[in-house]
């Protein structure tokens, strides 16, 4: 297996930064999901830490792609016309997405007077001074894209399910295959 992308794959190293991508953001969401629904209590405050600290991570996976798709080739796209263009629509939406998130959720704690433990390993820390505008608009940005997140997920994974399946093309064999 090659460790950098060639015109036919990806590497090893973009499969892993892709596939741990894809669990981060499974876990945010989900973990979204459940602490969204719990009343406020110390449980609820738990989760909330732990989905910061995902977000964190997450931030850092998403910087890591973006320089790492700049220092190695992207393999030659297998769709073209119209298909070609609604996949990089696609991407880029996906990119400033993963983008948004974090950096939404964290501008919303640590403007509001949050600081963000990452895991214990090391603590973002608040802003000196509350600012409850800056925190309210990142709170309103963050989550009302995580909506347009959850669809553009879902139509990236439904345009891999589709090359596989329908088109039965390489498209998904090139971020899975060993």
């Amino acid at each position: 297996m090659n460790i950098v992308n060639n015109n036919q794959q990806f590497g090893l190293v973009s499969k892993l930064i892709h596939w741990l991508m894809a669990a981060l953001f499974i876990a945010i969401i989900a973990i979204a999901l459940y602490m969204d629904e719990l009343p406020r209590g110390a449980e609820k405050f738990e989760w909330v830490s732990l989905h910061k600290a995902f977000g964190v991570c997450a931030l850092a996976a998403i910087l890591l792609r973006i320089a790492w798709h700049r220092v190695t080739k992207v393999p030659t796209p297998l769709a073209d016309g119209w298909q070609l263009k609604l996949a990089h629509l696609g991407h880029v939406a996906l990119y400033l997405l993963m983008l948004l998130m974090p950096i939404s959720g964290l501008m919303m704690s640590l403007a509001g007077g949050h600081d963000v433990s990452v895991f214990n390993w090391f603590t973002l820390s608040a802003l000196s001074e509350k600012n409850e505008t800056l925190s309210g608009i990142a709170s309103f940005v963050h989550h009302n894209a995580a909506n347009l997140l959850y669809l553009v997920l879902a139509l990236h994974v439904g345009a891999a399910l589709h090359h596989h399946f329908i088109l039965k093309d390489e498209t998904l064999k090139r971020i899975t295959s060993a």
